[in-house]
């Protein structure tokens, strides 16, 4: 029995082998990736949930104090400014005509013309968009006696 391992391998064993591990190797690769996408959504959605809380402290904070937003103002301005947030993955602002294909991916950006804050997603495969750009669109919605809420400007599924 000893002397069956230590032949060497037939043609057609080494390619069986390589075949399975090149089957192993991208699965994996899919899985990896599938699930890369799904924290990037995840990073989307908890961002644009802090917006909001933190929307909804400055409103609080401003009826203590007993004044409000311009509303106008408010919702012609930067959400992350209105929020006072910082994010890391902030590019700075564009105009519409500056287009959002030169821009690089996973990184936010505010359309001072459209005033929506624009997310470039890095891994798309399970993204559907309205529109024919892959990209997802933000604006401030409220004012008055409303609170200030960031909602998507276009429908989106990211399954």
């Amino acid at each position: 029995m000893a002397i069956y391992w230590r032949r060497p391998l037939t043609r057609l064993e080494c390619a069986l082998y390589a075949s399975l591990v090149a089957v192993m190797i991208a699965v994996f690769l899919e899985r990896t990736l599938t699930y890369m996408e799904l924290a990037e959504r995840v990073a989307v959605e908890v961002t644009v949930q802090h917006v909001n809380a933190a929307l909804q402290i400055q409103r609080a904070a401003e009826m203590l104090q007993g004044r409000s937003l311009d509303a106008p103002k408010t919702l012609q301005s930067h959400p992350f400014a209105v929020a006072r947030m910082r994010v890391e993955n902030l590019h700075p602002d564009v105009a519409a005509s500056d287009g959002l294909a030169d821009l690089e991916r996973g990184y936010w950006v505010f359309e001072r013309s459209t005033k929506e804050l624009i997310y470039l997603p890095q891994l798309h495969r399970h993204l559907q968009t309205e529109g024919p750009e892959i990209a997802l669109r933000f604006h401030l919605v409220g004012g008055g006696s409303a609170p200030y809420v960031l909602v998507p400007a276009s429908k989106y599924s990211w399954d």
